[in-house]
């Protein structure tokens, strides 16, 4: 008896009267057909009644000759999907997929565990670098760097705070000072060397004579070239303060209310 005994059967059962009447072709007998067991021979087993006599019924033999060629595994994988076909008594199996967290092996019969060890994020943090991994229909990441102008903090890269040092550079003639933070550096103007002055972060060379001037131009003649802004009271020059609002008091160009700049001049 073969796994083809049922569809036979089938079509023998819906064509044989037909048949019989147009061809008066002998019906086949259950036993030709393979039905030579009764209930008690079959019982425990899956079994098929014969359908023109339903005492007399076919049932696989432990060791019949089956073809599991499609179905090579004793057992489904950890981690498979799997179809089966039971014949003879023996259930084989056939691996169609593998679950969420498996990949398939390259023989197509067993399941891997995804290794996700060292992939612990399920995605690129901003300003990283990163590679990733995929297994099982999940792709996870590893933070290998963060770019520049961050830093690095775990699993995770943090924006450089700069506050003052938002130059590139140290400016020519300048004394300066560095922060470097996720592989950037940049600097803050400390200070003028001597001869120059600080003016929009850019060190210029003073002048050689320090000259009457309007507060609005003051900046140029400051106490780095040895130069300093004169307060004196709006409605009588003669009345000036007494310490000439040293740079540290009054930064150049400025005076407190009521004192107007009046005059520069050099203390050299």
């Amino acid at each position: 008896m073969n796994k083809y005994v049922i569809s036979v059967s089938i079509l023998l059962l819906s064509s044989s009267s037909s048949l019989a009447q147009d061809s008066c072709m002998v019906r086949p007998s259950c036993a030709d057909m393979g039905y030579t067991k009764s209930a008690t021979d079959c019982e425990g087993k899956k079994a098929i009644a014969c359908p023109f006599d339903l005492s007399a019924y076919y049932c696989p033999e432990i060791g019949e000759s089956c073809d599991f060629s499609e179905y090579p595994l004793t057992e489904c994988p950890t981690g498979g999907n799997c179809t089966d076909f039971e014949c003879g008594g023996t259930t084989q199996f056939k691996l169609e997929s593998c679950q969420s967290g498996y990949e398939i092996n390259e023989d197509g019969m067993t399941c891997n565990a995804c290794d996700f060890t060292g992939y612990t994020l399920s995605s690129c943090p901003t300003g990283g670098n990163c590679s990733n991994y995929s297994c099982g229909g999940t792709k996870k990441y590893k933070l290998n760097s963060c770019k520049s102008g961050y830093t690095k903090s775990g699993t995770t890269c943090t924006a450089c705070s700069w506050g003052d040092y938002t130059l590139s550079s140290c400016p020519a003639n300048g004394n300066c000072t560095s922060k470097t933070c996720g592989g950037k550096t940049q600097y803050y103007l400390s200070s003028c060397k001597s001869g120059y002055y600080d003016y929009d972060n850019t060190c210029i060379a003073c002048s050689k004579v320090c000259v009457s001037s309007s507060c609005s131009i003051a900046v140029s003649y400051n106490h780095a070239c040895g130069c300093y802004t004169r307060c004196c009271d709006a409605y009588d020059t003669n009345r000036c303060d007494e310490d000439g609002c040293a740079l540290a008091v009054h930064p150049p160009g400025t005076c407190p209310s009521p004192y107007v700049c009046v005059q520069c001049w050099s203390e050299v």
